[in-house]
């Protein structure tokens, strides 16, 4: 794996746009513009977005605020293949391109398969979202792939066993519930220390 690009990463803090302040159903372009600067303006350079946040405007968002404002080499943007979005490999071509599209990009930089586990983890299975998902790197259309992850340490396990060409994992990771038995954020944690 290529450290350097890890490197880039400024910071130990993320933006994410699953939320972002609103005017009734609309995004708010101007106070959300004021947090993307300041963002910026600290050093920080890594957004978070997926299709579905706030039904499809969060990726919109990041393009108006972010890649219509800052040069490419100045944020990191991760994206997410959400479920609920395919059905076959087909599918998953064509939410890539609608999700370059929406976010005014010609790559990301990290590609995840989204809130892997036990529910959906055999659909991305059998629709090969992440042998796409490899593809789409060779292409050059990602950089890295992985998976976010919201179950047990065992099936995260079982995936990176499955993948180990996976090279970043988002957990649930925070001091509150750390050693919480029904998270297992400690456990996550250990196992992808060990699968590196």
């Amino acid at each position: 794996m290529a450290m350097k690009h890890f490197d880039e990463i400024k910071g130990n803090f993320g933006f994410g746009l699953m939320r972002l302040p609103m005017k009734g159903v609309e995004i708010d372009y101007e106070e959300t513009n004021k947090m993307v600067d300041a963002f910026m303006d600290a050093g920080l350079t890594y957004f978070d977005t997926a299709h579905g946040y706030l039904s499809g405007k969060s990726e919109v968002a990041f393009r108006k605020c972010v890649a219509e404002r800052y040069a490419r080499n100045r944020y990191i943007i991760t994206n997410k293949l959400t479920a609920n979005y395919f059905n076959s490999k087909e599918d998953i071509y064509k939410i890539f391109d609608l999700q370059l599209k929406a976010c005014g990009v010609d790559y990301f930089d990290f590609y995840l398969m989204h809130a892997q586990g036990r529910v959906n983890y055999e659909k991305y299975r059998r629709c090969e979202a992440y042998e796409t998902a490899f593809e789409l790197k060779k292409q050059g259309k990602v950089r890295h792939v992985g998976l976010s992850f919201h179950d047990t340490a065992d099936y995260l396990d079982k995936i990176l066993n499955d993948y180990p060409e996976i090279e970043i994992v988002q957990i649930q990771l925070n001091y509150v519930d750390y050693l919480d038995s029904g998270v297992q954020g400690k456990q996550c944690l250990e196992v992808c220390q060990k699968h590196n």
